[in-house]
């Protein structure tokens, strides 16, 4: 059982975690200004789906893979940084809100398996784990927190996607475009940075 002091500090924890710039929020905002607000939702269900997963793998002592073969922990973090490089391009050369014809929105399944490689969110679901529930939790304790990292998660991301929705509304010239595509591209890219500092030895 939580107290009132272990709540508190999960969710401020989540909450920075969630609130803050990273991969998701910086996919989210940019998805939201070239493809509307409707057509993101998708990706929205798969961050959340993707986070209750990975929180209770985390919790239930997967996380003790890395541990005992740190090698996988690596690889994933490159995975994570070549791809997320790709959708920083692709983000960057975009025109403007695409056509269903062209390209279509990051959809549930890319955006859910997407969260298995995003250390971000590795790191939130170790920290949540090991950090902001009692020693010997029960599992019912696990699914209450990871439950309420989702409901912390959603009007964070939500806010990520009304600045996306909103900044459409008013960047209608071409060089207004390619500026937020520019800017949300190097946001993705400073993202990044701790995941490609911790690679540096």
């Amino acid at each position: 059982m939580l107290s009132f002091t272990e709540l508190s500090a999960l969710c401020l924890f989540l909450f920075s975690n969630s609130i803050t710039l990273g991969p998701n929020n910086a996919l989210l905002s940019a998805s939201c200004f070239h493809y509307g607000f409707k057509k993101s939702l998708p990706f929205l269900a798969g961050l959340c789906c993707g986070f209750f997963f990975l929180a209770l793998l985390v919790g239930s002592g997967f996380n003790a893979v890395f541990q005992h073969f740190p090698q996988c922990y690596k690889i994933m973090q490159i995975l994570c940084v070549l791809y997320l490089l790709y959708l920083a391009w692709k983000i960057a050369t975009s025109k403007g809100r695409e056509t269903p014809t062209r390209q279509k929105a990051f959809g549930f399944f890319q955006s859910f398996a997407l969260q298995f490689i995003n250390p971000k969110l590795w790191l939130a679901a170790t920290g949540m784990a090991s950090t902001y529930l009692p020693t010997g939790y029960a599992f019912a304790d696990l699914l209450k927190a990871t439950l309420i990292g989702i409901l912390i998660l959603l009007p964070c991301s939500l806010l990520w996607m009304l600045c996306g929705s909103i900044l459409h509304q008013w960047m209608k010239r071409p060089l207004l475009l390619r500026l937020f595509n520019l800017t949300m591209a190097a946001l993705l890219l400073l993202s990044l940075y701790p995941l490609t500092a911790s690679l540096i030895p």
